[in-house]
């Protein structure tokens, strides 16, 4: 699977201090070739479905070859680590994930974008140097469909004193 390089860093990094719950971040696009889909779930997730087109023909949900629903995990992570590099967002570590959904299946051919909704932006009570950053994402399609939800937390550093 070729990666596209990361873009350019942002000029200056965003602390904690520079947002607040109800920002919204928008990165994308990644597309979801038939290739990439095949490779992934031989790997990691080798259903019929996702993998051999009479199989995924006949089955009564996708009706064709359809993406992994970890496999669209890692391509809107891969977006995420990309537009947080971009905006000058650099997390410490992430913290968890929570509530994953599947909305829609993902498809070759599709185009996935994800929109970042901050959702609880906090300093650490026992760390001063950092703090944890709440937010919602949402993976979408070309056609604006969500496909894919989850909440996830990270740690970030607070802006340096002196």
């Amino acid at each position: 699977m070729p990666i596209d390089p990361i873009p350019p860093v942002a000029d200056a990094p965003l602390w904690l201090e520079d947002l607040e719950p109800g920002r919204v971040f928008r990165f994308g696009d990644y597309a979801v070739t038939r290739a990439e889909v095949i490779e992934f779930a031989t790997g990691f997730d080798p259903q019929p479905f996702h993998i051999d087109d009479a199989a995924a023909a006949a089955h009564p949900l996708f009706g064709r070859i359809c993406a992994s629903g970890m496999h669209t995990m890692a391509m809107s992570h891969l977006l995420q680590m990309r537009g947080f590099q971009q905006v000058g967002i650099h997390p410490l570590a992430g913290v968890g994930m929570d509530e994953m959904r599947l909305h829609a299946p993902v498809y070759p051919g599709d185009t996935l974008r994800i929109a970042v909704e901050l959702t609880d932006v906090r300093p650490s009570r026992s760390k001063p140097d950092r703090g944890l950053v709440s937010y919602l994402t949402t993976v979408s399609n070309q056609d604006d469909l969500a496909v894919m939800t989850y909440r996830s937390s990270l740690f970030l550093a607070r802006r340096p004193t002196g």
